[in-house]
């Protein structure tokens, strides 16, 4: 690959990863304000769709980790008996933006890998937000 062609991705994910924090800054304010959480709800659903297809190409072991947390979290909020509490969801939040930590800023041996998660696929994180309310756009499956 060429030295320009790199510098183009890397300019690329750069934006894309900061389009993806601002909008979670903005998910946050709307907590803070007690907007209207089942909306806020859906929203992050479909923020975790709309980032697991910008992290199809860089899936590894670190974005799988803070994705699925991110998926049961909001699972936990919606499942929860006080819906109307935001922890869960700011959990979720927090790991969405975890997902975008740089490579060089991780600290990827903080714990040990576990296998089940391991085993864990990119299309069952995917089917698992949809069942959440999710949209993910066509391009965001490989299941016509």
């Amino acid at each position: 690959m060429a030295q320009s062609q790199k510098y183009e991705i890397s300019i690329d994910y750069d934006t894309k990863r900061r389009g993806t924090l601002q909008e979670i800054d903005r998910l946050f304010e709307r907590l803070d304000q007690n907007q209207n959480i089942d909306q806020i709800r859906l929203d992050i659903a479909d923020l975790i769709a709309k980032c697991l297809n910008k992290k199809r190409d860089t899936f590894g072991y670190w974005e799988k980790a803070h994705m699925a947390n991110a998926i049961a979290f909001l699972a936990l909020n919606v499942a929860s008996s006080s819906q109307s509490t935001t922890s869960w969801l700011r959990a979720s939040l927090v790991n969405i933006e975890k997902a975008f930590v740089l490579k060089d800023q991780r600290s990827e041996s903080y714990t040990r890998k576990d296998n089940r998660l391991d085993l864990l696929t990119f299309d069952q994180l995917l089917d698992d937000i949809r069942k959440l309310g999710g949209t993910p756009t066509p391009n965001e499956s490989h299941n016509p």
